[in-house]
């Protein structure tokens, strides 16, 4: 039954975020947002159990096709879950960031309470 579940969850969290690009004001906030249910969809995939933990997650936004390696920018407080989400995460492909965001970095918190946006700095 929890396999069975896993794709589901995975299929809910693309469709809010489809849903929610819809409403996107912005490329950036379009990309953010697909970006985060990737995210939010494989670590689902991977079958991690938050437990009402959440983790930020730091992401260089880059235009080439290369694959992402996730650093953890604020800790859940579990070493292991960090650990298994960074795993989760390694070798993310992402589509090409708009050019406001490329080669800027990225914080996604992800987990329980993740709901506000990411944010991106230099």
């Amino acid at each position: 039954m929890k396999t069975q579940l896993l794709p589901l969850a995975a299929g809910a969290l693309l469709s809010v975020a489809t849903l929610s690009n819809a409403f996107a004001a912005t490329p950036s906030e379009q990309w953010l947002a697909e970006a985060r249910a990737a995210l939010q969809a494989r670590v689902a995939a991977a079958g991690l159990h938050d437990d009402g933990k959440t983790v930020a997650i730091r992401l260089k936004a880059t235009a080439d096709d290369k694959r992402y390696a996730p650093a953890v920018a604020r800790s859940s407080g579990s070493a292991d879950y960090d650990q298994a989400v960074r795993g989760a995460l390694a070798g993310i492909k992402l589509p090409a960031p708009p050019i406001e965001l490329n080669g800027r970095g990225v914080t996604f918190t992800l987990g329980a309470v993740a709901q506000g946006p990411a944010s991106g700095s230099h």
